[in-house]
């Protein structure tokens, strides 16, 4: 076939840029939004002779998220959006005293909204980078399903809480969560050596937000290990017993043979 020759490589790149030109670094990929349709053309350069091999008409597929769509997205906050998403990165755990963001009087503290910002999308990309189903991004892009009113009701509640925890001498904190991807591969090698297989995505899902949960809560010195084996356990009691006679019998048959 004649005419120039085009890569796979060269073809995704220009169909994730849309008719060529130069890429434009759009920063660390946070996730996905909703589904898009979006219109097949072949590459700007390839002969006429060519083109039948690319497929023509639309496509479905999910919109990306990245840093650079985050920072214009929270440019058109305004005072009320904002104060929405810091009570909402509190409830999902992005930070835990209400008092380090609002003042007695409502207002936030901006170097910390930053801060608590920061740490959400991070979060949100690390769970992008595992294919991890957690509330991240929905909070930073405000899709959530809570209501001002409840949000509200929330806030009035983490108030109580802090004062509570204030009056017991408890402080806040940006909660520094253990990397997802650590926790994904901890259950893992857990998973092999409990059951004979590793966790499966919806396990390794449920685990990452068990620890995350943990920590969300103010546990300390959580032994990823002892929970990764305990949680591989209980996920898969069944085929964890099977594995324990296993091991009984292979112990029996190494004493027996000992003993020859």
């Amino acid at each position: 076939m004649g005419g120039m020759q085009v890569t796979e490589a060269d073809f995704a790149a220009w169909q994730q840029n849309f008719g060529g030109g130069l890429a434009v670094d759009r920063g660390r990929l946070l996730g996905y939004g909703d589904d898009t349709e979006q219109q097949l053309q072949p590459p700007p350069g390839v002969d006429p002779a060519d083109r039948s091999i690319y497929a023509s008409g639309t496509t479905t597929v999910p919109d990306p998220i990245h840093q650079v769509d985050l920072a214009q997205s929270l440019e058109l906050l305004t005072p009320d959006d904002k104060r929405m998403l810091a009570i909402e990165m509190l409830v999902v755990g992005v930070y835990d005293d209400i008092n380090y963001m609002f003042d007695e009087s409502g207002d936030i503290n901006d170097e910390f909204f930053v801060r608590a910002v920061d740490n959400a999308a991070d979060l949100a990309a690390q769970s992008a980078e595992y294919g991890l189903d957690t509330e991240f991004l929905d909070v930073l892009l405000r899709n959530s399903d809570r209501t001002p009113e409840e949000l509200a009701s929330l806030l009035a509640e983490k108030r109580a809480e802090a004062a509570a925890a204030a009056a017991g001498g408890g402080g806040g904190r940006i909660i520094n969560y253990i990397d997802p991807v650590a926790l994904v591969d901890a259950v893992k090698k857990a998973s092999s050596s409990v059951t004979g297989r590793m966790a499966n995505p919806g396990e390794q899902q449920a685990f990452v937000k068990m620890i995350h949960g943990l920590q969300a809560s103010g546990a300390t010195n959580i032994s990823v290990g002892a929970r990764a084996e305990a949680f591989a356990r209980e996920s898969a009691p069944v085929e964890a017993a099977a594995m324990d006679h296993g091991r009984a019998a292979d112990l029996i048959m190494q004493a027996i043979g000992g003993i020859r």
